[in-house]
């Protein structure tokens, strides 16, 4: 591990500019870290400032070390962040979850993540044909045609979130069809989604082997269930590190902090990286179970596997004139609920959640209130939603 860390960082110093500007700020040289315990040196690149980086020098803030020409795909995600796929393959490690969660080369699976910009189709896809798996493209939305999809070609597998399996399975009991005859699904793997005890209860009470992982654009695989243990399994594929959110200290017990990978691509080196998650370790597994993710470091919310951040809809909405406003996220019949209320004496324009959408990924539902309704709410981004 050792070995690889010190050629990552002497690799990253010599090609990247961020990277050598970074270790110069903070009075470094590669021969500082040649160890885990060294890379607390470095301050952490925050996630939430990779957007003004970016923009300042785009399309990646300095940070990779080949052209864009070199890449083998470029995503957005909100924020807007440009986050480069390398090379092909299983790119992101999702397999090593996979595998753990019984997918194999005779599975069908119906791969619900969106292949559009956002990477979270092609990290399965990738995984998949990686273990031998035959993957439908699906995407996202589409109920009816999903669900006769997963009927006809005897879909064995599903990755996706949960909330969007529950809406197919159903849609396959209005239709009649019981999983186990009609329906073939036998396993499933979610993320992007609170994994709430009263959906993965009815998964399995249909016969369904469920598991969860956590990861993200960024940095791929950073945790799964293994059903080996409490909590989630750290990838063998990464360095994980639970961090102080505002100091960087690594923490060595089950405090609460920020989740910092560092990733061993030298072409995108993510060197103590901060997703922004809160999480903790898993008592007596430091090191080695993550509890799971807890909550946000800053203002950014989980809605439908997308993140939705005030600043985006603070930029839209006193774009259009309305500053006034406050976000409100539910959950109803194990689906997220955004709903905006906008302060205005005057009609707003009709297509003001189209709008929206481009920006979050997410179509909110819009609610005009007068001025002074929201009695200068303070909070602009609020998460209502109860786990069960």
């Amino acid at each position: 591990m050792s070995e690889k860390i010190f050629e990552l960082i002497q690799y990253a110093y010599e090609h990247s500019e961020a990277f050598k500007e970074r270790m110069i700020r903070s009075n470094l040289e590669p021969n500082d870290i040649k160890t885990k315990e060294d890379l607390s040196k470095l301050p952490i690149l925050k996630k939430e400032n990779l957007p003004i980086l970016q923009q300042d020098d785009l399309p990646f803030g300095g940070l990779a070390t080949i052209p864009i020409q070199q890449m083998a795909r470029v995503f957005m995600s909100p924020g807007p962040i440009y986050d480069p796929q390398t090379s092909e393959d299983d790119f992101w490690r999702f397999a090593e979850a996979l595998k753990t969660a019984g997918f194999h080369e005779n599975d069908v699976v119906q791969n619900t993540f969106s292949y559009h910009l956002s990477p979270a189709g092609f990290i399965f896809d990738s995984a998949l044909r990686k273990l031998g798996a035959t993957v439908i493209p699906a995407g996202v939305g589409n109920r009816e045609l999903q669900v006769q999809i997963m009927k006809d070609l005897g879909v064995t597998g599903y990755v996706g979130t949960p909330s969007f399996l529950a809406i197919l399975l159903d849609a396959a009991e209005e239709k009649g069809w019981k999983v186990g005859s009609e329906i073939k699904l036998s396993k499933a793997f979610f993320t992007a989604e609170k994994f709430t005890t009263e959906l993965r209860q009815r998964f399995t009470d249909y016969g369904i082997d469920v598991y969860e992982g956590y990861g993200t654009a960024d940095c791929g695989l950073i945790a799964y269930e293994d059903k080996q243990g409490e909590g989630l399994k750290v990838t063998e594929t990464a360095i994980v590190q639970i961090c102080d959110p505002h100091t960087g200290e690594v923490l060595s017990d089950e405090g609460e902090g920020e989740v910092v990978v560092t990733l061993f691509d030298q072409h995108y080196p993510l060197i103590r990286f901060g997703t922004g998650d809160l999480s903790s370790w898993i008592k007596g597994k430091v090191g080695e179970r993550l509890t799971g993710v807890l909550g946000r470091v800053s203002d950014g919310v989980k809605v439908k596997g997308m993140f939705v951040r005030e600043n985006q809809l603070t930029a839209v909405l006193e774009q259009l004139g309305l500053p006034n406003y406050q976000a409100v996220v539910t959950r109803k019949e194990h689906q997220d609920h955004l709903e905006i209320f906008i302060e205005s004496d005057r009609p707003i324009p009709d297509n003001i959640g189209l709008k929206l959408k481009d920006v979050i990924r997410v179509t909110p539902h819009i609610t005009t209130v007068l001025p002074g309704e929201l009695k200068g709410e303070s909070k602009k981004l609020v998460d209502k939603r109860e786990w069960k």
